[in-house]
């Protein structure tokens, strides 16, 4: 019995992947894939470095946290489709599979494309959201009647912290796209930030409690933003690093409203007062 057309096509198939399978380009495939894997952990390293160290000096702006998180994914992502791209170059021979696929990928090729375009349109929003900066992580916003705070930014969506605590997925492409209300921008000057290092020692928890007592009964506070916290910054063998973020109704008033924690802060920490 002569063999079919189809099963001579199938033989030529794997017959063309096989010979493409040869050891060297294993080999070479492997170490692209452990190099991208370790590249990744560094990229990923320094990210945790600066932003300790941007921590460390108060200088952590919302802009520059933005910029940060979105950037390192776009990189590592950039460096999985290079390792990938030239680990498929190491087989050539693959073209035998991909002339025996072409007959059948237009109908899935459309498919696929129309099923992306969305994923592509989420992910160039997420790149043009990280430069042109429209919301910023840290920022207080409100879309489509839901409002919270921007908690992370992806390549594909953002994550707002909802007021009950729950969180809210949003698409990129629907920042990008539709109108958000921005409580925060215009507004960085009015939001004060003091920061106070307590000594290993010290009742940290105690002056936490005593900053948001200043804070919130402060008469200038912007009742539009988000209420004030204190945010444990840094704890290690220097002590304690705590930040107060508070939204004033004017930069005079968020300078006062500094002066106000730093002078309870120390009367705290030097004189023991709760």
């Amino acid at each position: 019995m002569l063999p079919s057309p189809d099963d001579n096509s199938r033989h030529e198939l794997v017959s063309g992947v096989t010979t493409a399978l040869q050891p060297r380009h294993v080999f070479t495939v492997v170490v692209l894939l452990v190099l991208a894997t370790l590249l990744t952990r560094f990229i990923n390293a320094m990210y945790r470095r600066t932003i300790q160290h941007h921590q460390e000096r108060g200088s952590l702006l919302p802009e520059t946290a933005t910029r940060l998180h979105v950037s390192r994914r776009l990189v590592n992502v950039t460096v999985w489709l290079v390792a990938v791209a030239i680990g498929l170059t190491q087989f050539p021979e693959l073209r035998v599979l991909s002339a025996g696929l072409l007959a059948s990928a237009g109908l899935s090729g459309l498919v696929v494309g129309f099923a992306a375009r969305s994923t592509l349109g989420n992910a160039i929003a997420g790149v043009t959201i990280a430069f042109s900066q429209p919301v910023r992580i840290g920022d207080d916003i409100e879309v489509r009647g839901d409002r919270g705070v921007v908690e992370d930014i992806a390549l594909l969506f953002t994550v707002l912290r909802l007021p009950d605590g729950k969180r809210l997925i949003v698409p990129n492409d629907t920042l990008s796209t539709e109108i958000v209300k921005n409580l925060t921008m215009g507004g960085v000057t009015r939001v004060a930030r003091p920061e106070v290092l307590v000594a290993p020692r010290g009742d940290a928890p105690a002056l936490r409690l005593a900053l948001l007592e200043v804070a919130r009964k402060y008469e200038a506070l912007d009742q539009n933003a988000a209420p004030p916290e204190v945010y444990w910054i840094r704890i290690d063998e220097r002590g304690t690093l705590l930040r107060l973020v508070a939204t004033c109704t004017d930069a005079p008033s968020a300078d006062r409203l500094f002066q106000r924690a730093m002078a309870r802060a120390a009367e705290f920490v030097f004189h023991g007062s709760a």
